[in-house]
């Protein structure tokens, strides 16, 4: 061994080498399920974590080797790495899970910072679903809203991904039960069945009709039936014998005109209100934290659980920003957050999902006010007053708003192309 070894090194390479070399350590972990010895130092573990330092601290403090049952060889070896290092580990999708648990249980709080930033950047269509359920489990509010609403924007291809079959029951209720899943009912049926038939097959039981219904429970009544046409009820549903045959019945009177208390009938098929085109001219509209704000009225009852605006042309342009939703002076909804305009569609548009759905009353006026600050965005032209939505049974009319719109947004110009309901 070298004997100048600590000779033009940082703190972090000394102590790296100090844990490599196992020199001077006064404690010993065997861990994971071989009991694999890693010796460390309690002076750098009390350092670090209040939990080690509980362990090492005190007149009831540990002696002797630890046993470490609850975590692999692996994830305890990064964990003390990154205690020794502060911070310079590798976090990937394979040790992300193990990593967690380490932080949680060792009150490590910026390696969970730093995991769930990680997992921040990891939302996409083919591990959404996993980062909702390590969120849950580990009781990141911010990050499990994140992915939950990035599951709502594309539920076809969440729901079809693998790690959807593996959520827990807990995670596949918050998604299945809102009604900002914009999908086909038939495909949330065909999803929730090929769940359930994992679940059979985890349990080593047959994947029968009756061990499906069993593996449901009660996420099979969050499925909404009567949403479906009664030809893809017949052919999809119907045949399986999944459900009993009052709740076919019931399901089948829903059809002919009858309410059923059993399965909900409420669409989760969103209404999108665009009121202009956008501007693809070099006219942008620019924002110095004073209000844009638009009234509208609607011709049916519904829930309002989007609001459109417009982001910049530069992807990485980030804009703050405050909306309210108000019915006369009274506040009903308030989100305030980060325009990301790389997450905006094709047009420029960015959709913005609100807390919870706003119950909106028909022929009554609501405002959208927005207060936004930061780089200019694009903007729209050929604005429409009245929009009416494909199906022809919904339609929204923009006024001009009741509250001073001081940033220039008008019926016929402006921020906030756009809104989305649930019928």
């Amino acid at each position: 061994m070298d004997a100048v070894w600590q000779e033009g090194k940082s703190l972090s390479d000394r102590m790296k080498y100090m844990l490599d070399n196992q020199l001077m350590c006064d404690v010993t972990f065997h861990v994971g399920s071989d009991r694999s010895p890693i010796k460390a130092h309690k002076y750098m573990l009390a350092s670090a974590s209040p939990v080690f330092y509980s362990m090492y601290g005190g007149p009831l403090s540990e002696k002797g080797d630890v046993e470490i049952v609850d975590m692999t060889q692996e994830h305890f070896k990064m964990m003390l790495m990154y205690i020794y290092t502060d911070n310079t580990i590798m976090i990937d999708a394979k040790s992300i899970t193990g990593l967690m648990y380490s932080s949680e249980k060792y009150m490590l709080v910026n390696l969970k910072e730093q995991c769930s930033e990680f997992l921040n950047t990891n939302i996409d269509i083919d591990h959404a679903c996993d980062v909702f359920q390590t969120a849950n489990d580990f009781h990141m509010e911010d990050l499990k809203t994140n992915a939950l609403n990035f599951i709502f924007k594309n539920p076809r291809e969440c729901l079809d991904s693998d790690d959807f079959n593996h959520l827990s029951a807990e995670c596949v209720k918050l998604i299945v039960e809102s009604d900002k899943l914009n999908c086909e009912e038939e495909i949330v049926f065909k999803t929730m069945i090929k769940w359930a038939k994992l679940r059979c097959e985890k349990q080593s039981i047959p994947t029968t009709n009756e061990n499906i219904r069993k593996a449901l429970g009660n996420l099979l009544y969050l499925i909404r039936f009567p949403c479906m046409t009664p030809k893809v009820f017949t052919d999809n549903v119907s045949s399986m014998n999944i459900l009993t045959f009052e709740e076919k019945e019931r399901v089948y009177d829903h059809f002919n005109g009858k309410h059923t208390d059993i399965f909900s009938s409420k669409t989760r098929f969103r209404v999108i209100i665009v009121r202009c085109e956008v501007d693809t001219s070099s006219f942008t509209w620019s924002y110095s934290g004073i209000d844009d704000c638009i009234d509208f009225e609607t011709s049916n009852d519904a829930e309002l659980i989007s609001v459109l605006l417009f982001g910049s042309k530069r992807d990485s342009a980030l804009n703050r920003f405050t909306l309210n939703i108000l019915h006369g002076s009274t506040v009903l909804n308030t989100i305030k957050s980060k325009l990301d305009s790389s997450s905006s569609n094709d047009q420029g548009i960015c959709e913005i999902l609100l807390e919870s759905p706003v119950k909106i009353v028909s022929k009554t006026t609501y405002t959208v006010q927005l207060c936004m600050s930061g780089p200019s965005t694009v903007t729209g032209k050929n604005y429409i007053i009245k929009n009416t939505s494909s199906h022809g049974y919904f339609s929204v009319t923009f006024l001009q708003s009741s509250l001073y719109s001081q940033n220039g947004t008008c019926e016929n110009r402006g921020q906030i192309p756009g809104l989305i309901f649930v019928l």
